[in-house]
């Protein structure tokens, strides 16, 4: 697989709602899973190539020819990564309530420390919280108000994402085929000027890529985080699997991939942009593995149809890219 690794910074806040709770508006996370931009990438392609577009897109992710992780902050040069699904062990002196409080608040640890974080909860060695960067993007809350349709206004208010300086998000893309990557790419650039996320008619979600990295080769790699990455990434000689994508399982895959896993649960809904879908534009709701839960073993994963009866299949993707970690 061809391995691409991209950063984005965004020119207008993003409102990305957590989805916990219908009240999308009213939350947002600086992070973006990866069927929230697969949806928004089938939008741009029927919008620049028509319904063939959009197929050919569905079909190369049913097949495994172009998969997505989530997007997760980054801070300068560094990268983070979600907090792997782990539950301490208790070997040697108990932690001190104050660690035990941070290491908990973590979200996101740096791809780099990544091992000395299983290391200490597996009660090898200390971690220490205290340097960790979290900071990624401040919260803002706009007052909006909605007149369609209404005799009196509506007042509503929408959470958005500003980014800090410096920071933004990061993804990965594999692919079999180089054309198919340049295409998905085209793809992501266009995204970038029309935004992803919600309220994007407002002008929220804008973006532009910052960097990106090819990361097929070994020597790909330009420094020590892209190194492990690749490794990571490539290595079969492993324990474990970490998950950067927030994902379930196929129906027949679903016993296997849970022996022995440790996971978190994620809502997805939402509704459909197609404007030739149907009235009722309110997807199915299913409840994923997150990003950062740990496997045994890999699952390949699948794209749901979650359309509600509309003129056309509504696809949520959820087919995973993993990291080979090491842990007991």
């Amino acid at each position: 697989m061809n391995y691409y690794l991209y950063k984005i910074s965004f020119i207008t806040p993003l409102h990305c709602g957590s989805g916990e709770s219908a009240k999308s508006l009213e939350s947002s996370r600086a992070s973006i899973c990866a069927d929230t931009l697969f949806s928004a990438l089938c939008c741009e392609a029927a919008a620049d190539g028509g319904a063939q577009a959009v197929s050919d897109l569905c079909e190369g992710a049913k097949r495994g020819d172009v998969l997505f992780s989530d997007l997760f902050p980054y801070h300068g040069d560094d990268i983070y990564i979600p907090k792997p699904a782990l539950l301490p062990r208790t070997f040697g002196e108990a932690l001190e309530a104050d660690r035990k409080k941070a290491m908990k608040s973590l979200e996101y640890i740096p791809l780099l420390r990544l091992e000395e974080y299983i290391d200490s909860m597996e009660g090898r060695s200390l971690f220490e919280p205290e340097g960790i960067f979290k900071n990624f993007a401040e919260t803002e809350i706009v007052e909006k108000v909605s007149l369609k349709g209404l005799e009196k206004s509506n007042p509503y208010f929408v959470t958005t994402s500003v980014f800090n300086r410096g920071c933004g998000l990061h993804g990965l893309i594999a692919c079999g085929d180089e054309k198919k990557l340049k295409t998905v790419k085209r793809l992501l650039r266009l995204l970038g000027m029309g935004g992803i996320g919600g309220k994007v008619s407002a002008g929220y979600g804008k973006f532009k890529i910052a960097d990106e990295y090819d990361l097929t080769y070994e020597e790909d790699a330009y420094d020590e985080q892209t190194k492990r990455l690749w490794h990571m990434l490539t290595t079969e000689k492993t324990q474990a699997y970490l998950s950067l994508t927030t994902s379930l399982p196929s129906d027949e895959e679903l016993g296997e991939a849970m022996e022995g896993s440790l996971t978190t649960l994620r809502r997805r809904g939402g509704f459909v942009a197609s404007e030739s879908y149907g009235v009722s534009r309110k997807k199915d709701t299913q409840y994923f593995l997150g990003a950062g839960s740990l496997f045994r073993k890999k699952y390949a994963g699948t794209l749901y149809n979650v359309a509600r009866g509309g003129a056309h299949p509504v696809y949520r993707y959820s087919k995973p890219i993993f990291l080979g970690v090491d842990y007991q």
